[in-house]
């Protein structure tokens, strides 16, 4: 078994560099495609919102609020419309993501403590622009509304200014965000996407693995045939993986706060189980376009269906019960936990061993149809030798 092992490995290899199919949909277009999501996301996190400001109020109180907005990174007012409806027309025509109304009479009425709205407008259908801009307006308003109110009150009731601030800091609500404070998106998706893109490629070409005339060759050696296939493509996945990871960390910066080598022990159990599957696959459908596809109908929208871009908490319990069977999501939320909380990879342990389980799994299924096609094959031989045996009679 160890020399048909070797031996199917030294004819992948051999085929890998004659061809270069293999090297180019496992190491090539995701390495390219890991250097695009680099310099895509290289901003870290968003900012430059196009704005545009109805000023009714048109106060000294408005013009500082207009102020803080056009200091903040986060926004770039372009417009100041004349009339509150034109915002809309602005964010329809997607000039403009986010617009703020001050209303006409606002510092008279926060003098006359009646409370009175700002109104922000945000373009949902950008969610990420959406989500960052709502975010960061609520903190610049909330700060405003502490400082006005210290003001309100040192005029209203005649007040000393640390009563006042005391008065308007009666709760006093602070938040810190853990391991990824600033947000940053290329921290949040660049290793899962990567990794998706690389999986792929493992899938895709291991899907035709099995070729018919080389099981002829083997006879009493398939195990050894199957083995070598899965290490092979798991071993050339492998290397896509850690370049897909070095990439992320030394060129573009992605935070990395745990271990290489424990990434790297994590990524092989990944690009094992997905080789081991599309050998699988191969094993049992002769057919190599619809293997193929059927191995990217699996793995091409893992991003989606095992809960990295959208949380499987939130997603209905047929979905949460199809993620757990997904060896990406035994994968995703890990190496992620691991680049930005540094979790050691004893903490991974029980998905390390699902990976291993689900290796040893589709193993025996894909040796199962590797026997099967031998039973195949022998029946043609054994029919053809009764035809000869009828013919030596007559």
């Amino acid at each position: 078994m160890i020399s048909s092992l070797w031996t199917t490995i030294k004819r992948e290899f051999n085929i890998m560099m004659r061809g270069k199919m293999i090297f180019i949909v496992i190491i090539i277009i995701p390495l390219l495609t890991n250097i695009l999501l680099g310099y895509e996301f290289n901003k870290d996190i968003i900012n430059k919102i196009p704005m545009a400001v109805y000023d009714g109020d048109n106060s000294s109180l408005s013009r500082m609020i207009i102020e803080q907005f056009r200091e903040n990174d986060m926004f770039d007012i372009k417009y100041y419309v004349e009339d509150s409806n034109d915002i809309k027309g602005l964010i329809d025509d997607s000039k403009v993501r986010v617009g703020m109304v001050i209303p006409k009479g606002f510092s008279k009425d926060v003098l006359e403590t009646k409370s009175p709205s700002i109104l922000m407008v945000y373009d949902g259908s950008h969610m990420p622009i959406a989500a960052a801009a709502k975010k960061n307006a609520s903190e610049i308003l909330l700060t405003l509304k502490t400082g006005i109110l210290m003001k309100v009150l040192k005029a209203k009731l005649n007040l000393p200014g640390d009563t006042a601030e005391k008065m308007a800091l009666a709760i006093n609500f602070s938040s810190r965000t853990l391991y990824n404070p600033t947000g940053s998106y290329k921290s949040f998706l660049n290793i899962g996407f990567g990794t998706a893109i690389v999986q792929s490629g493992i899938a895709i070409m291991s899907a035709s693995a099995i070729r018919a005339a080389e099981i002829a060759k083997e006879k009493g050696k398939r195990l050894g045939y199957l083995l070598g296939k899965v290490i092979f493509y798991g071993f050339v996945g492998w290397i896509s993986l850690l370049l897909n990871i070095l990439i992320q960390y030394k060129i573009f910066r992605v935070t990395f706060r745990g271990q290489f080598l424990d990434a790297a022990i994590l990524s092989i159990f990944l690009s094992l189980a997905v080789a081991a599957f599309g050998v699988m696959i191969s094993s049992w459908i002769r057919n190599s376009i619809v293997s193929t596809m059927i191995n990217s109908v699996i793995f091409v929208p893992n991003t989606i269906m095992v809960g990295y871009t959208w949380p499987v908490l939130s997603m209905p319990r047929v979905y949460k019960s199809m993620a757990n069977f997904y060896p990406f999501y035994h994968y995703a939320d890990n190496i992620r936990d691991l680049f930005l909380k540094g979790l050691p990879i004893s903490e991974m342990n029980k998905d390390i061993i699902w990976l291993l389980e689900f290796t040893m799994v589709v193993l025996v299924i894909g040796a199962l149809g590797i026997l099967i096609i031998k039973v195949k094959e022998d029946i043609p031989r054994i029919s053809s030798n009764k035809e000869e045996e009828k013919i030596a009679i007559s």
